[in-house]
């Protein structure tokens, strides 16, 4: 009779500790953008999980907002937190990828009727049962508590101050042709990429990407971001050290961060400036460009160090000489830190359209600023620029020869010859530049600047048709 019971309360007891594995589904959201959800109550144990094909950035917030955990991931991922309580979620998304999220209770409370049907069980006893002797009862001797000493915090980890060596064996040699850069192994959940400035490949042919140890790597997609200075290539991946992503709204100013200067060389840490929808501004930043941006006190990748070069607006453009906007050109291509954890869509690249493209925007844009140093150059020694430019060192050659001994009227003749062939040096490809369909979305935007830059200097050569007096105080009479 005593083994049944010790059965079923064995029995009652293995159901229990079922029931407190099971788990339960709290809440759920959904959307396709960035949202603060509403609160929710989570007993001790329980779990965040997450689908989306975007990459997802998640932080959980106490109602006074302490940000208390955090994570990002893409396709699927889970966070996990021991402390129950009031929450709120904080989601950064981007429009229009969708994405999911469900809270989930890990080890709900055993169901009450079976909690008290073990709790109050009283076993019958047998013929064979002897109640225990009754002991004599005994004061208490007196116990003085003596109050716990405080306990001691542990010291933090030292903040590190350069990245580790095993943080530099993920960080790959990115090089073509014409220019050579850095590049990073990163994880993400579908396999290990490498990520890069997009510069590093525009007009950049015969691409090699080797790892830190010479291994050459072999590349199997590249995908570019449709509005910032990022790639993303996918390798073929044979178990290369890759860095986390890390979640870069949570760094703050005054943060400290880590990358790399040339040669792979150890770089100091530097202070976190600003953080943007775009990114992380840092400050006195002159690294390696394609390198990795590490925050120091996760190890974690939060950017990529990259350039920024304004769109050309034509703004005072009529106020401005060459040697200004080149000062402007040198000072905008100063690195800063772009995040890749919000980029709104990734575009697949096929190679050969990708360096045609580069190529023609990278000659175009030679021209437009060898036109510009003739016209606004003020013949400094600083814009001979112009010289690089056969068909404008030819015009202004036959203007030379055109007025040698001729009389103010073979002058003002030979004024407009020169303007009309500027004129067409001004018009050429502008048809082609024209057309969305000949660039990506990223080189599409640069597409745009440089004919607004083009079509500045265009207005410049047509205003000097009715004031060719003007226009000759800008005639270069020399080589």
């Amino acid at each position: 009779m005593t083994r049944l019971l010790l059965v079923l309360i064995a029995g009652w007891l293995a159901a229990a500790v079922a029931a407190r594995a099971d788990e339960q589904m709290i809440e759920e959201y959904d959307g396709h953008n960035s949202l603060t959800t509403s609160d929710f109550l989570v007993p001790n144990g329980w779990e965040i999980r997450w689908t989306s094909e975007q990459v997802l950035s998640v932080g959980v917030i106490e109602l006074d907002n302490t940000v208390i955990a955090g994570a990002t991931g893409h396709d699927m991922g889970s966070l996990f937190v021991p402390q129950g309580g009031h929450y709120r979620l904080v989601v950064r998304g981007a429009d229009p990828i969708p994405w999911d999220i469900k809270i989930y209770a890990l080890g709900p409370v055993m169901p009450p009727d079976d909690a008290a049907e073990i709790t109050n069980y009283q076993p019958t006893p047998g013929p064979d049962y002897k109640p225990p002797p009754k002991l004599p009862v005994v004061a208490p001797t007196p116990v003085v508590a003596t109050p716990p000493a405080a306990p001691v915090a542990p010291a933090p980890p030292p903040v590190p101050t350069e990245l580790s060596a095993d943080q530099r064996l993920t960080i790959a040699t990115v090089k073509g042709d014409r220019t050579q850069g850095a590049g990073f192994f990163l994880k993400t959940g579908t396999g290990t990429v490498v990520i890069t400035r997009l510069g590093l490949l525009s007009n950049n042919p015969n691409l090699e990407i080797d790892t830190a140890s010479g291994t050459k790597v072999t590349i199997t997609q590249i995908r570019g971001a449709s509005d910032r200075d990022v790639a993303m290539i996918s390798v073929k991946d044979f178990g290369y050290p890759g860095l986390e992503p890390g979640d870069p709204i949570a760094v703050q100013p005054g943060d400290s961060v880590l990358t790399v200067g040339e040669n792979n060389a150890p770089y100091p840490s530097k202070g976190v400036v600003s953080v943007g929808p775009e990114r992380i501004g840092l400050d006195h930043f002159h690294a390696l460009a394609g390198a990795p941006v590490v925050e120091a006190k996760t190890g974690k990748v939060v950017g990529v160090v990259s350039t920024v070069v304004p769109a050309f607006s034509g703004d005072n453009f009529t106020d401005q000489s060459f040697a200004d906007r080149e000062d402007e050109r040198s000072e905008a291509n100063a690195p800063v830190a772009l995040r890749f954890d919000n980029v709104p869509g990734w575009e697949t690249y096929t190679w050969d359209r990708l360096q045609n493209q580069t190529m023609f925007l990278a000659i175009f844009h030679q021209q437009t600023r060898a036109l510009d140093s003739y016209l606004n150059g003020n013949n400094d020694e600083g814009s001979k620029l112009w010289q690089s430019d056969d068909k404008i060192k030819s015009a202004n050659q036959s203007f030379l020869q055109d007025t040698v001994g001729g009389n103010a009227s073979q002058r003002v003749e030979a004024l407009h010859a020169l303007l009309f062939e500027l004129g067409v040096i001004a018009d050429t490809d502008m048809d082609q530049i024209a057309l969305p369909g000949n660039f990506s979305l990223f080189e599409g935007k640069r597409a745009q600047s440089e004919m607004a830059y083009r079509q500045a200097l265009k207005a410049q050569i047509e205003s000097y048709g009715d004031n060719v007096s003007h226009f000759n105080s800008v005639v270069i009479r020399n080589n």
